[in-house]
């Protein structure tokens, strides 16, 4: 008996390949994540330049290569919900993607998995008292590192959906959407921007629905209150803007 079993990376990539022969596979990859995180972020911001991002993006392809997009976005999905992973940038190596030119190579997800071990040792016990913990991703690639640790706690037996929030930044557009997209389908609440860590301009903020979903606006005022009353003195939350913007 054969095994029927699909193999998603494989799947994934026959279509990324197969939507349109004319455009390169950096175009077309770059187009599903545009497709994706904004028909994931419309709902939520309900704003124009969003919707107008989408569009402009959708009249490149016709309604079956739409469909190959909404197939490769049930792949990642389905893939991420087998077991965490850096799926997308797997995706993304594996297609020879990356500016090896400039220094761009993701860190392996075993690796990144052992570092969330490490800073995972005690957190039940340091978290019980906590409304929810913070972790600040200043070069996040795919959000490989992001998904590990929120995977370790997952094993920890903490709800890594309700217990964390974080801020992850990268200057490369491709990896921005990757990250958008994977933290999102993932549930993590996050901040996640399109900018330079080292100046702090920053082009494009975009919350994931767990943000809005578990009130984190509120939550985030109140830990900042919080903090302050204990130190005595103003606390920066790493919160570059405070706005929910795009």
């Amino acid at each position: 008996m054969k095994d029927k079993r699909v193999n998603i990376p494989k799947e994934f990539n026959r279509l990324l390949h197969e939507v349109d022969t004319s455009k390169s596979v950096s175009e077309i990859f770059n187009d599903f994540l545009t497709l994706s995180i904004y028909s994931i972020a419309q709902p939520f911001y309900r704003s124009q330049i969003i919707e107008e991002k989408y569009l402009n993006t959708a009249k490149k392809y016709s309604r079956k290569q739409l469909d190959y997009f909404a197939a490769m976005n049930a792949y990642t999905l389905i893939s991420l919900d087998m077991g965490m992973k850096d799926f997308l940038g797997e995706m993304f190596n594996m297609n020879s993607l990356g500016e090896h030119r400039k220094g761009q190579f993701f860190t392996p997800y075993h690796v990144s998995k052992l570092m969330g071990r490490l800073h995972c040792i005690n957190l039940k016990v340091d978290i019980e008292n906590k409304d929810f913990i913070t972790m600040c991703e200043p070069c996040c690639g795919s959000g490989g590192m992001v998904i590990a640790f929120a995977d370790c706690m997952k094993e920890e037996g903490i709800n890594f959906q309700q217990k964390l929030y974080v801020e992850a930044m990268d200057i490369e557009e491709i990896c921005y959407k990757m990250a958008y997209l994977q933290l999102s389908l993932l549930g993590i609440t996050a901040k996640v921007q399109l900018g330079d860590s080292l100046t702090l301009k920053v082009k494009e903020t975009l919350y994931t629905p767990m943000f809005f979903i578990n009130g984190f606006y509120r939550r985030l005022k109140e830990f900042k209150e919080i903090e302050e009353v204990q130190s005595g003195e103003p606390v920066q939350l790493r919160l570059i803007d405070e706005e929910i913007r795009i």
